[in-house]
């Protein structure tokens, strides 16, 4: 069985330029509005953006004491992509009050309006998680009242810790950031605070996929700190869950997968038997933990080969949040280690369906399947889909230079051909033609995109 390819994206500022001058003229608007403007969400909004969405809602209603701290969303650039997705340029703009009246909700200007008051402290730290949600990370320094100076000295306050840490990473190397947080989980800071700085140093080291000292000590902290705290009622018993989920990474980037599950399935017993209210935000709180563990539980099957348990597992994921694209990567991914390809061209087309940068990489797996299973002129289509949408990715690049190598021979004259072979040929110009007319509206748009970044995020251009 092939295995399935690492879709990889070049992660600098000139790239997300780049992406975001190709979404406007490729015609895959994102399917949810969330992230334009803070309408409601639909049946095609991911759980993150559902999440985001109640968060402005409690926020603008004066509820933010029963906010909780959720995972972080799949990209700090969701209102950008969105917003050349749609077409809008105008959407990307640092200055919240400049968005778009067409595209901005009565909720959008409430937030605007709120966040601009004098804020208590719970209140504070949910105006900044939601503003670096919106992609406005100046704005979100300001509530906190955080300036970034030195980071190496930053001092990090007991109350708005993980604010802090969460604005730095827009300034600051991420070894700085991770090397901050282990030290104030180090420190005498309240335990919730050490805990979640804990935490979240482990979860970095295991994105990367990182055997690191400092992802052990990290995971040795988290249990020190949670000792600590009270283990019982439904907040306790999810962060339990969330604790066992995070030290699982130790073990499993050690390849020791038998401990791995053991931990696991302790994070599935407290997450079964943590039971949310009827409180929206509570439901939300569970479903964002129950995501985040499925996803980590398809991977470690995936991983030792047991890929109808991994299906099984994405069928909670699909649940949990069909809108979002990385639901149908996962589905998509475990279905091809069974073999089932047919499902999982419909996944990856799912995905697809979903618009914005996402589709890109569910339309580059499903033509590498559809290489698989030689439908190769649908395979070429795709991969020239997931270029439009992204041609940061060099994967993408080599599969469209590839399938394209038939047709790099010279056309004969037209000259002596019939009708309908000089209609073709005609045909194929004119694609070409309306090709490079999308080339050159993107480069028109260029400069726009550069200076919309530039106020932005930090060395964009």
């Amino acid at each position: 069985m092939a295995a399935l390819p690492r879709y990889r994206t070049d992660p600098s500022s000139r790239a997300l330029a780049v992406r975001l001058r190709a979404l406007l003229t490729a015609q895959v608007p994102v399917a949810c509005g969330v992230y334009a403007g803070l309408s409601a969400p639909g049946d095609a909004s991911p759980l993150h953006a559902r999440i985001t969405h109640a968060m402005a809602s409690a926020f603008a209603e004066g509820a933010s004491a029963g906010v909780p701290r959720f995972e972080l969303p799949p990209s700090a650039q969701l209102r950008l992509l969105t917003a050349a997705s749609w077409g809008r340029i105008d959407g990307a703009g640092a200055d919240m009050a400049a968005f778009p009246a067409d595209l901005a909700s009565d909720l959008w200007w409430r937030v605007h309006e709120r966040a601009s008051d004098s804020l208590h402290t719970a209140e504070r730290r949910v105006a900044c998680d939601l503003l670096l949600r919106l992609g406005y990370p100046q704005r979100a320094a300001s509530v906190i009242g955080f300036s970034v100076t030195d980071a190496r000295r930053l001092v990090l306050t007991p109350d708005l810790a993980m604010q802090q840490l969460a604005v730095l990473r827009w300034h600051a190397p991420a070894s700085v950031v991770e090397s901050m947080a282990l030290r104030g989980a180090r420190s005498g800071l309240p335990p919730q605070t050490r805990r979640e700085l804990a935490l979240f140093v482990v979860f970095r080291n295991a994105f990367r996929g990182a055997d690191s000292t400092s992802m052990q000590a990290a995971a040795a902290l988290a249990v020190k700190a949670s000792s600590e705290l009270p283990h019982n009622g439904f907040a306790g018993t999810l962060h339990r869950a969330r604790l066992y989920r995070a030290i699982a990474a130790v073990p499993f980037a050690r390849h020791d997968i038998a401990e791995t599950h053991r931990l696991l399935g302790r994070a599935l017993e407290c997450l079964t038997s943590a039971a949310p209210g009827s409180a929206e935000i509570d439901q939300l709180a569970w479903a964002d933990e129950a995501y985040a563990l499925y996803c980590f539980l398809v991977r470690t099957h995936l991983s030792i080969g047991l890929g109808e348990r991994a299906v099984e597992y994405t069928r909670e994921l699909v649940s949990l949040s069909p809108g979002d694209d990385r639901t149908w990567v996962l589905r998509g991914e475990a279905l091809v280690a069974c073999g089932r390809f047919d499902e999982a061209l419909e996944a990856y087309a799912r995905g697809v369906s979903l618009g914005g940068w996402g589709a890109a990489r569910a339309a580059y797996l499903r033509g590498f399947v559809l290489e698989l299973v030689g439908r190769v002129s649908e395979a070429a289509e795709a991969h020239v889909l997931s270029q439009r949408i992204d041609p940061t990715a060099s994967v993408v690049s080599a599969s469209v230079g590839r399938d394209q190598q038939p047709q790099m021979r010279a056309e004969p004259s037209v000259r002596g051909r019939g009708v309908s072979e000089r209609r073709d040929v005609a045909s194929r110009r004119a694609q070409a033609r309306a090709v490079q007319v999308r080339a050159d509206l993107a480069r028109a748009g260029e400069q726009a995109v550069r200076e919309v970044v530039q106020a932005s995020m930090r060395r964009i251009g």
